[in-house]
């Protein structure tokens, strides 16, 4: 699946989805595809700062 229009998906995802979550703390630290079971979609995220909690 490593095809030029999945790759400007994929950083067009990276981009809305970082916009997205910048508002708590996080950000996209990876995207990839996985076709095993159709199509899915699987975000990796990690936080500006590490001392977040969960309320």
């Amino acid at each position: 699946m490593d095809t030029i229009l999945c790759e400007i998906a994929k950083n067009r995802m990276e981009r809305d989805f970082n916009e997205a979550l910048k508002r708590l703390g996080l950000y996209v630290t990876e995207i990839h595809f996985d076709d095993s079971e159709g199509l899915s979609v699987v975000l990796e995220i990690s936080a500006y700062d590490q001392n977040l909690f969960c309320a």
